[in-house]
């Protein structure tokens, strides 16, 4: 789940024209978390996330949620008679209210609350909170020689975060605009330095975010098209350090006969940060112009990408400055049944406080800023389907990584922290999915393979990992899931202010999951679910060790 983003690889791409058409299935209440290329009427990320149970406190990576208790993903997955009688038609009417309580032994208390009236066909709002936490110990970890053991002792491990939130919208015959805001409040544990048996010291940060955005919704595809959005966002560690960052996006562009578009994208972030006394600024821009043509089996995508990072911010070597490609081509080769695509890319990034923190909550509190490039990626792939049931894909990238970003730990005033360390390398990776799909049987592995030329630039991330679902529903009613995640070993780094870092192998580990729940009626969801069945030594940030076996129990109600 969250957190999982910054060691995963990336899912393989699919064609330039498939987003679009994907979007226009996804309500505009829901934030997509993809991203969306090869058409100018790019499809709407709204800032209300789905309540999808982020795990934060278990880091349980992949374990979604949506198939048994989502506000908005297919609400039939509540209802017992779907497949029993003739489908409703006309539009689909979410739910006003979504309500969702767990608790697991040891502690783990979650709740979601979403509620959304019903304004007509124009207006639209949500308002949305979330609660996720732990308390209790977790195991900790010491080491022996250059290896990470477990010896039994515990320490503690509590963690919270709390999130709300308010989107409005309103819309119009060929626009439409939106405004967003969000509010994060959260606190972790920070594990004790070896033989330090004092108070425990927590990590609390909060983060803040507004945006509004206007975009254009005309359907002509010889219209001009638009969308502009600004944002500002606010972090505070509680500590010291305190940033404000403004975002700025903009897109424009327009179809010529159909087929040809062009357009141009400007983006940046500006931000002043207040440390102690001082005040260092920093900041990213991006330009990037496109052109696209689609004909028949044909997709082909052509662009750079100028960007630059300023100011006060941490790198390794080189400058700030990158042109990286923006471009692709995919190919239809059997009709509806196999696609092929070749892409090359790159990316110029920027990770302020704020991303800091979201990735990594045990961060050190200093108040420096990272830059990270890729200034050339390729990948070349396929995806295929077979009779609506079966679908795979197969992918294989090679990135040139600058400055690239990783964790290791850092012993500081009697307690374990987080620091950035940055390394250049190679990678090759090689990526991979199986999924079969019936009306009642879900199955689905997902693969990654890395390779880096230079290991200290992948600390703490496997060269293999797999993640796997079994899930089994009986008319929609009742569901059984089993997850499984499995990672090979890792090499992190601990050091000590002003001494030099040590390496140690972190063993691999595999992650089990089961849940059932029971669907009493269309308004109404039990369910119980085992984590870490396997009680694993889990552990995706050096010396921080997530909660072993725990058992838990909740329910959804929407109206």
């Amino acid at each position: 789940m969250i957190l999982r983003m910054i060691i995963a690889a990336a899912a393989v791409a699919v064609l330039s024209a498939m987003p679009a058409l994907c979007q226009s299935k996804i309500d505009q209440a829901v934030e997509v978390e993809r991203d969306y290329e090869g058409s100018v009427a790019e499809a709407l990320k709204s800032a209300l996330r789905p309540a999808v149970d982020d795990s934060l406190m278990n880091f349980r990576l992949d374990f979604d949620y949506t198939a048994f208790y989502s506000p908005y993903h297919n609400l039939y997955d509540f209802s017992p008679v779907l497949d029993m009688g003739p489908k409703a038609e006309g539009k689909v009417v979410y739910p006003w209210l979504y309500a969702r309580v767990a608790a697991a032994y040891p502690w783990t208390p979650s709740a979601d609350l979403y509620v959304t009236p019903r304004f007509g066909e124009r207006f639209s709002m949500s308002l949305y909170l979330n609660h996720d936490s732990y308390w209790g110990q977790v195991p900790q970890a010491v080491y022996a020689g250059s290896v990470m053991t477990y010896p039994g002792h515990k320490i503690n491990g509590d963690r919270m975060k709390n999130r709300g939130g308010l989107f409005m919208g309103y819309r119009w015959t060929k626009g439409e605009v939106n405004l967003d805001a969000s509010y994060t409040g959260s606190m972790y544990a920070l594990a004790p330095a070896d033989g330090y048996s004092g108070t425990t010291v927590y990590n609390q940060f909060e983060h803040l975010k507004a945006s509004l955005r206007v975009r254009s919704t005309n359907p002509d595809p010889n219209s001009f098209y638009y969308n502009a959005a600004l944002g500002y966002r606010y972090f505070n560690d509680r500590h010291g350090v305190l940033e404000h960052l403004v975002d700025a996006d903009v897109s424009l562009g327009a179809t010529i006969k159909g087929e040809h578009r062009l357009y141009v994208t400007f983006g940046g972030t500006f931000t002043g940060v207040t440390v102690g006394n001082t005040f260092p600024s920093r900041g990213i821009w991006k330009v990037s112009p496109v052109y696209t043509w689609e004909r028949d089996r044909w997709r082909i995508r052509a662009g750079l990408a100028f960007s630059s990072v300023y100011g006060d911010c941490t790198r390794k070597d080189g400058g700030g400055f990158l042109i990286y490609p923006d471009a692709s081509v995919s190919f239809e080769a059997a009709r509806n049944a196999l696609w092929l695509y070749l892409k090359a890319s790159g990316d110029n990034k920027l990770y302020t406080r704020y991303d800091l923190f979201a990735l990594n909550p045990w961060m050190e509190d200093s108040g420096r800023a990272y830059q990270s490039a890729v200034p050339v990626s390729a990948e070349f792939g396929l995806n295929g389907l077979v009779r609506d049931r079966f679908s795979y894909s197969l992918g294989i990238n090679y990135s040139m990584l600058s400055n690239s970003l990783s964790f290791m730990a850092l012993s500081y005033r009697n307690s374990w922290t987080q620091m950035v360390n940055w390394a250049d390398s190679h990678m090759f990776g090689i990526t991979g999915m199986l999924k079969w799909q019936s009306p009642s049987f879900l199955a689905r592995a997902e693969f990654n393979y890395r390779g880096f030329s230079n290991w200290e630039a992948a600390l703490m991330t496997p060269a293999f990992d797999v993640d796997a679902v079994l899930e089994y529903n009986l008319r929609h009613r009742l569901f059984i899931r089993a997850d499984c995640y499995f990672r090979t070993s890792t090499t992190g780094w601990s050091a000590v202010p002003y001494t030099q870092a040590t390496a140690y192998r972190v063993p691999a580990f595999v992650d089990v999951g089961l849940r059932i729940s029971y669907a009493v009626n269309t308004r109404l969801m039990v369910f119980v679910e085992g984590n870490n069945l396997a009680n694993s030594k889990i552990q995706y940030f050096l010396n921080y060790v997530e909660p072993g076996i725990n058992f838990g129990a909740g329910i959804c109600f929407k109206l």
